[in-house]
């Protein structure tokens, strides 16, 4: 690998031993070192531990207040009378070094240091910074997450750096060097009913860095979809060992940014980070199974795939279709993304015929269900029941919808219902405006039927997925 994507041998040099980072997602006691009392951008972190109700006791760290909104504070860490799991440090930057070493006295476990200002601002003196706080938290037996970073979301530890994140858990994983893209990642999901077990911002990774996170996350049972935002990593060399040792065991998404000449200097502004050649990311893509996305909206829709599809099948693509133009287009999406439109049996396209207008449709591959579906949608669920059954499809892309309120209903109860008695991929297309009352379409999400707003989206998420799934079984092969 480019030897620009390594740290500085200075700070890599520290050696330390390996720690359980369990605490840093599940820790008992927080204490807030810097927080403002008024509103100011260092206090989402106590309105998220609030808002998501963190049980554990909140040790505000004020060198004035005798209370923050509501809670005592202490003049330093140091006087807080019980021990103290996870700091958080939001302090001046000048004084970050002095609070570490009373993280060490205190024998905190793991402090994460939102403060700015260090290497993605100052390479030379910052980074020095960097390696100065690696070494107090070597001395001092705890681990660092960040500087410059957000830090930890586990909604089962009630552990949020925003308020009004999502309070329910579920098995996604997200790592990422941007912490307001973690925010605004986690939300996007969420509409979409797709949960997180954790998310970690880990910004210049002075100490714990995206290997050492990434391997956690592998390794944690909650976590079952990987995904990431990538500016850079500091030791390839670990990366590398990771991705080797985990090959194949979960997906793992990333959006590795700094692809151009713009966006290297961008990311090492952001987070000091050294972005590397792009052809050698591709490269190690290919090569551990990573699938690459180039997009929030990309990542979003790969994850919906891997949170609802199992993984199973040859790829073979059936379309059902109300409007005609976008079966022709989905048609297309199949072969460009390397999937197969399958050829449907013949007892299915007899069945189709009995079922369907003679007029202004089409019953074989994309079934055009025609308009009249529109005001009787049990053809689209008819339809959708007979390819159900056929045995030369795996996955079926059905772009529907009533003209009322009552029929998307029925429409989405038939396609909830077919679902569980049926072992195929099942995907429902609804472009904006087609169905006018979106909330409709929850109950598919939570019913494992993923939701895109186009053919297009949805087979190019469902591609990764069968690209992944060939990976995987092409390492059970090898073995």
């Amino acid at each position: 690998m480019n030897t620009t994507e390594h740290a500085d041998s200075s700070l890599k040099d520290v050696s330390r031993p390996e720690q359980d980072l369990q605490v840093l997602f599940h820790p008992a006691s927080i204490a807030l070192v810097g927080i403002p009392r008024g509103l100011k951008p260092g206090k989402v972190f106590l309105m998220g531990l609030l808002d998501l109700g963190f049980e554990g006791p909140i040790y505000p760290v004020h060198p004035d207040a005798k209370e923050v909104d509501g809670l005592r504070a202490y003049p330093g860490l140091m006087a807080i009378p019980d021990a103290v799991d996870l700091v958080i440090v939001m302090s001046p930057k000048e004084t970050v070094l002095d609070v570490l070493e009373d993280c060490a006295r205190k024998k905190v476990k793991v402090v994460i240091i939102y403060t700015s200002g260090f290497s993605e601002t100052d390479p030379t003196g910052g980074r020095q910074d960097e390696t100065r706080m690696r070494e107090i938290a070597h001395r001092g037996g705890f681990r660092i997450v960040g500087p410059n970073c957000m830090g930890i979301y586990s909604p089962s530890s009630g552990l949020a750096p925003f308020p009004f994140m999502p309070k329910e858990s579920g098995k996604i994983a997200f790592l990422t060097q941007s912490g307001s893209l973690m925010n605004l990642f986690i939300n996007m999901c969420s509409s979409k009913r797709l949960f997180f077990s954790h998310a970690a911002s880990c910004g210049n990774s002075c100490d714990v860095g995206f290997p050492e996170l990434l391997e956690w996350v592998m390794a944690d049972d909650d976590a079952r979809v990987v995904c990431s935002y990538c500016e850079g990593i500091t030791d390839m060399r670990r990366f590398i060992t990771t991705l080797h040792e985990t090959a194949g065991k979960k997906p793992i998404i990333m959006w590795k940014v700094g692809r151009t000449d713009a966006g290297k200097k961008a990311a090492a502004s952001h987070t000091g980070s050294l972005a590397g050649q792009h052809h050698i990311w591709k490269a190690l893509f290919r090569q551990f199974g990573i699938i690459e996305v180039t997009n929030i909206e990309e990542m979003l829709d790969v994850v919906m795939g891997f949170y609802h599809l199992p993984l199973k099948g040859h790829g073979r693509v059936a379309i059902i279709s109300g409007p005609g133009g976008p079966a022709v287009s989905a048609a297309d999406a199949v072969e460009m993304n390397g999937l197969t439109l399958a050829t449907l049996r013949d007892a299915s396209v007899q069945r189709l015929e009995e079922l369907l207008p003679a007029t202004g449709t089409a019953k074989t591959n994309p079934v055009d269900v025609g308009l009249g579906a529109s005001f009787d949608v049990r053809y689209y669920l008819d339809s959708l029941d007979i390819l159900s059954e056929d045995p030369n499809v795996d996955a079926i892309i059905i772009l529907g919808g009533g003209v009322s309120l009552d029929l998307n209903k029925q429409y989405v109860e038939g396609l909830i219902r077919i679902r569980k008695h049926c072992d195929k991929h099942i995907i429902s297309i609804a472009y904006p405006g087609f169905i006018q009352d979106e909330d409709v379409l929850l109950p598919l999400y939570d019913n494992d039927i993923p939701v895109y707003p186009t053919p297009e989206r949805a087979l190019r998420a469902y591609a990764a997925i069968m690209g992944f799934y060939r990976f995987q079984r092409s390492i059970a092969r090898d073995e």
